[in-house]
């Protein structure tokens, strides 16, 4: 059990009768809706130093690195619905509660959590986050925000309303290495910025499905939380197709890469150009329609004139093509043996040349074609002018936490980038032109976009804000 110490829990949250509770989440006691005491920091609260109880939803797979990494902190539960795959974190910490459903831990130990680390395939977001934001807890989030744009407005609108410090997990945030490609192209490296190209190589093949349906039932190993698992998804059969890691292949569960992958990179994108919304968002995936994802696509989004700055074309390619990655044929100004090599890239195009990164986070050095342009521009660095961020994406939250402030990549940030992107999936299932309205939520001439904005959840999976 966590040692006790003052609690710096810092939300106001959400009234919500028993009821309510009951019925919404099916829970069978009321202790979890008794709400712990509530200081910030800045008004007084616990110093810089103090320990934050963190409770962890998703422990084995992605969120096995934070369960390991973050015992400078009070561990208060884990929770993963697959005991196997979380048996590294419950080995190291055998003396932490575990659950297999999220609800029971808050239900059980919720007066004792500060935040809450969350880490659940995709569609797991929506019903994890907002019962802990409801309850008051902080959260961090793995990206992308949640599939679809409705799930996404809806754990924004929570954040807002029960006030907690949010952050989504795309590290490359907070590294030095964004802040030092921004330095570079504002300092004009590379010209004016008219056109990005972003490649990867996921959906890996490993990892694509292969199907256009449902994957086939298969027996479903004894005391699996499958109803929590599916958090409120269309009721189907168990198959190891889904768990534990194919599941972005079905549109119910995740968005193929771009919701994997096209996040991260355009966030780099966001964070150095500002880009905003597209206007108009294109694709020229193989196949339409359709429970899964496509094997590989071929994205175009487009990006309005900011101010002085030039209108941005933003070419997004992912997945294979027969054995061979998806990829552009060409980048202006860059050797086609570097095409040719790279599995994860950023190219930014500019008038006088092109940067780029190797890596789906802008972590490593940036690269400038051509290279004497590259070699002139080493004579004269710009100064560093951003601030940099001492430790990890997780600290920049938990500063937040401490000191009532807010994190880089916080729901304010987070959730218009997550919907951006999205916009991109919308595009690959109608095979339309996306052109957003973001006030009505809705796409101009394209009806069929209304269908996918929102998943046909349980009724008792709803939580309103």
């Amino acid at each position: 059990m966590p040692h006790h110490h003052r609690k710096i829990t810092s939300a106001r949250p959400a009234s919500i009768s028993r009821r309510e509770a009951l019925r919404r989440l099916a829970l069978g006691a009321a202790s979890a809706w008794a709400f712990p005491a509530i200081v910030r920091a800045r008004d007084g609260g616990p110093s810089a130093n103090s320990r934050i109880n963190l409770a962890f939803v998703g422990v084995g797979g992605k969120g096995r690195e934070p369960a390991l990494s973050l015992s400078a902190n009070n561990y208060v539960a884990f929770c993963d619905v697959d005991p196997n795959r979380a048996v590294d974190a419950y080995k190291q910490f055998p003396n932490v509660p575990q659950f297999k459903d999220f609800r029971a831990m808050f239900d059980r130990l919720g007066r004792e959590i500060d935040a809450v680390v969350i880490s659940t395939p995709d569609h797991a977001h929506y019903t994890t986050g907002m019962v802990a934001m409801q309850l008051g807890k902080h959260v961090y989030i793995e990206k992308p925000l949640a599939p679809t744009i409705w799930e996404t407005r809806q754990l924004h609108a929570m954040a807002k309303k029960s006030q907690v410090v949010t952050q989504m997990g795309i590290q490359g945030h907070s590294l030095t290495g964004l802040r030092v490609l921004k330095e570079w192209i504002d300092a004009g490296a590379v010209g004016e910025i008219s056109e990005v190209y972003l490649w990867t190589d996921r959906l890996n093949l490993q990892r694509w499905s292969g199907l256009q349906t449902d994957a086939p039932a298969e027996p479903m190993p004894d005391g699996f939380p499958w109803e929590v698992w599916l958090s409120g998804r269309r009721p189907r059969p168990y198959t190891s197709r889904y768990v534990p890691q194919a599941w972005r292949s079905w549109w119910d569960f995740g968005s193929g890469a771009i919701g994997d992958i096209a996040v991260h990179m355009m966030d780099v994108v966001e964070t150095v150009l500002g880009v905003g919304f597209p206007t108009r968002v294109t694709d020229n995936s193989p196949h339409r329609g359709g429970p899964t994802v496509p094997r590989c696509s071929d994205t175009l989004y487009e990006y309005p004139a900011r101010g002085s700055r030039p209108a941005v074309k933003l070419h997004w390619c992912n997945g294979y093509k027969g054995d061979a990655l998806n990829k552009p044929a060409a980048v202006p100004h860059v050797p086609a043996a570097l095409i040719a090599k790279e599995t994860n890239v950023i190219a930014f195009v500019g008038t006088r040349g092109t940067i780029l990164v190797p890596d789906m986070r802008a972590s490593s050095r940036p690269q400038i074609f051509p290279l004497a342009l590259e070699k002139e521009f080493y004579t004269h660095l710009p100064p560093a002018t951003i601030p940099r961020l001492k430790g990890s994406h997780f600290d920049d939250w938990f500063r937040a936490i401490r000191d009532g402030g807010k994190a880089g990549a916080d729901f304010d940030y987070s959730a218009p980038l997550t919907e951006a992107v999205l916009l991109g999936t919308l595009a690959q299932r109608t095979g339309q032109p996306i052109i957003w309205n973001r006030k009505k939520m809705s796409a101009l001439d394209v009806p069929a976009v209304d269908a996918l904005l929102k998943p046909n959840l349980a009724p008792e999976w709803i939580i309103p804000v």
